[in-house]
């Protein structure tokens, strides 16, 4: 017979799994399907939605969520080469997150999305996907292909920066990180 604590973290657990399975298939969606027009072609929605996925889920979940939406991402938009080096990019993406997070969980001040550390942790992430895509790019084409698409990853990340920081005050007006923390 299952105890009432036992019951809790089991439903902790399947709660967690849902919110990662959700991120990833909104990582996937709002990568392949939600273009934005720029003045360099189109940026996407997905960076964002990565973001927001390290502030809210348990580091692996986010890791999974961010690397398996990345990729589906990818294979769906017929780009599957890319697949793998996106998978990597967008897990790595999560890391600076975390770090803010581990700080301000220590601090027991970690129940909002957006914060001056999440704020400064978009400086690192935009380091990881344009140095990431561009370390791909001379691995898959060449140095002259890489320094092309520099100035596309930069405003795609500011895209995701810009997408994030509105969808993070958003959802903190709404308090849904305590919200989802409360019905834990």
């Amino acid at each position: 017979m299952q105890t009432t604590k036992t019951l809790k973290k089991q439903r902790i657990d399947t709660k967690a799994i849902a919110l990662g399975a959700m991120f990833a298939a909104l990582v996937t969606v709002s990568t392949a399907f939600i273009k934005i027009p720029a003045p360099l072609g189109y940026a996407h929605a997905g960076d964002a939605m990565v973001y927001l996925s390290a502030c809210i889920l348990p580091a692996p979940l986010s890791f999974l969520a961010a690397g398996i939406g990345g990729a589906l991402a990818d294979l769906l938009a017929g780009y599957a080469v890319w697949s793998l080096p996106t998978a990597i990019i967008k897990m790595l993406n999560v890391l600076p997150f975390f770090a803010v997070r581990i700080i301000l969980q220590k601090k027991n001040k970690d129940g909002r999305i957006l914060n001056i550390g999440t704020l400064a942790a978009l400086i690192p992430t935009t380091a990881v996907t344009v140095g990431g895509y561009y370390l791909a790019n001379c691995l898959l084409y060449n140095r002259a292909a890489a320094l092309a698409e520099t100035p596309f990853n930069l405003m795609q990340a500011a895209v995701g920066a810009v997408l994030f920081t509105t969808l993070g005050l958003a959802l903190d007006s709404v308090k849904l990180k305590s919200k989802i923390n409360r019905n834990a």
